[in-house]
């Protein structure tokens, strides 16, 4: 399963990185760092083992000036489908906000939908890395990578007092392929409930990115990024600067494996 990045698939990564310090671990929580790590690497292979799925799509994408003031905001609503790992969206309605008025996007925004994701295709047929990023890439968890990040665990606590812990990853060496994160995890099962990631350097002309993502439990065994929220703020001067925020939520998940 793919996270995308690109200034218009921005849909799933998003919100501040909380690069927190250790502390003295409570009972709940592992005291095997190493074993979360190895355990949490299994528990996401077996829970990303689909490629295709399907779910309602409703996203909101707010633009912003050099000033921080709103612009422009668009509401879209779609159904997804994504097959072996392609995606194709049906835009059912489209909504932009700009100067004061309101109008219907919904030809524009599936047309935009459409080129881009063709665009996604051809990349990969190429063989070209494209737009989308491996999920282990701002996961790092794998064994392989483990040697380039720092861990830490402090207790947490999620919804309705759920006993969580949360696990910070930093990288050694800053990097743009390098992303530093919080990982909410359920210590009972190796859930990651979600996530909050930055780059551990930013890319060139890009002041700010920053994605979250809640993680859903589907079919009692997968795991499904349910909502995103992504900021970019990049540009070069006052040629195509890219100031956005992005909050795309899915519902009526289906995994179709």
């Amino acid at each position: 399963m793919n996270l995308i990045t690109s200034t218009v698939g921005l849909r799933r990564l998003a919100a501040a990185l909380l690069i927190v310090s250790a502390t003295p671990l409570v009972s709940q929580a592992p005291t095997d760092l190493n074993l979360l790590l190895v355990n949490v690497e299994a528990r996401l292979k077996a829970g990303f083992a689909y490629k295709s799925w399907t779910a309602a799509s409703t996203m909101t994408r707010t633009e912003y000036d050099r000033h921080g003031e709103i612009v422009k905001v668009t509401f879209a609503r779609k159904n997804v489908r994504v097959v072996d790992g392609n995606r194709d969206e049906d835009i059912i309605q489209a909504t932009e906000i700009a100067d004061g008025k309101t109008r219907d996007t919904t030809a524009d925004f599936a047309k935009e939908s459409k080129k881009n994701w063709e665009r996604e295709r051809q990349r990969k047929a190429k063989g070209e890395k494209g737009r989308s990023m491996d999920l282990d890439e701002i996961m790092p968890f794998a064994a392989k990578r483990r040697a380039f990040y720092n861990y830490s665990l402090q207790p947490a606590e999620g919804e309705g007092g759920r006993k969580l812990v949360a696990l910070a990853v930093k990288a050694k060496e800053k990097d743009t392929k390098n992303w530093d994160g919080t990982y909410w995890i359920d210590p009972a099962t190796y859930d990651i409930v979600k996530a909050e990631v930055r780059p551990s350097d930013n890319p060139t002309f890009v002041r700010e990115l920053w994605a979250k993502a809640d993680l859903s439990l589907e079919d009692g065994k997968y795991l499904f990024i349910a909502r995103t929220i992504f900021k970019i703020d990049a540009g070069f001067l006052f040629v195509k600067n890219v100031r956005m925020l992005v909050d795309d939520a899915y519902t009526d998940v289906k995994i179709l494996n």
